[in-house]
């Protein structure tokens, strides 16, 4: 991955050979599970760094409600949805032909660790924080709109002449009508690692995202919110990865195991 200027990447908590996602209604049961794995694989492979989310920051499917990010506003309104299928194919999916054979049918994650402001984000005027993201946040519907799931209006201006969404807010910036109609599946979490030292809480996103090519999705995506997001202000990328996610299996394939494809 390239390097975007809002970042300070740990390399302690950056990158690694396996990623393992363990979810729960209870997160101890989720933690015992990465125990119970890196126990059986002792000797073999050995924990580089974990990290405990929280609630999720995108709904993925048209029946959940949108969830709020730790800056208090919805988070994920545009996200891709399951039922999107033809979308999924398009945008997460690896075709045919995309790369490796072995991948034909799975699809690339994408981690960050960001860290939020929040204490700088909470004396922030209301006003001030509804430019930056480009959403009110009491609904969560695109300023000048009433519905959440209003399209973005990226043209009509206000009385004064400037753009209803500023021009580098940051929906705008990450839309798929700025960005030439990309988009990413997210699912995402909150999390929150106690204090800094300095009285400052250690507190944001871990945002996850699949991708059928990182290359043409995720990293023209960074690389505009990178430039001039106003987001950028009270954010920071502390950590970063990329996976392969192999295939899944056929229903009824007792022959084969998660991953065959790259073995066989």
């Amino acid at each position: 991955m390239p390097k975007f200027p809002n970042e300070t990447m740990d390399p302690a908590r950056s990158h690694g050979d396996i990623c393992v996602q363990a979810c729960a209604n209870d997160p101890q049961v989720a933690v015992h599970a990465i125990r119970n794995l890196a126990r059986v694989a002792f000797g073999t492979a050995a924990v580089r760094y974990s990290q405990l989310g929280f609630g999720r920051t995108s709904s993925t499917t048209r029946d959940q409600a949108t969830p709020r990010n730790l800056f208090g506003f919805k988070d994920g309104t545009a996200n891709l949805k399951a039922e999107d299928t033809a979308a999924l194919d398009r945008h997460v999916w690896v075709a045919d032909g995309d790369g490796p054979a072995w991948m034909t049918g799975g699809t690339y994650l994408v981690t960050r660790r960001i860290r939020m402001r929040i204490e700088s984000w909470d004396r922030t005027t209301l006003l001030e924080q509804e430019r930056v993201i480009g959403r009110l946040k009491g609904s969560g519907a695109p300023i000048g709109h009433a519905d959440e799931f209003a399209a973005l209006d990226l043209t009509t201006k206000s009385s004064k002449g400037t753009p209803l969404i500023d021009t580098d807010a940051h929906v705008r910036l990450a839309s798929k009508e700025n960005l030439g109609g990309i988009e990413i599946l997210r699912r995402g979490y909150n999390f929150t690692d106690g204090t800094d030292g300095f009285g400052h809480l250690d507190a944001g996103l871990f945002f996850i995202a699949f991708v059928r090519d990182p290359r043409t999705s995720f990293v023209p995506m960074q690389t505009a919110l990178s430039r001039s997001d106003a987001l950028n202000e009270y954010i920071t990328h502390t950590g970063t990865a990329l996976f392969a996610c192999p295939p899944g299996l056929r229903e009824g394939d007792a022959s084969a195991y998660w991953g065959s494809t790259l073995f066989s």
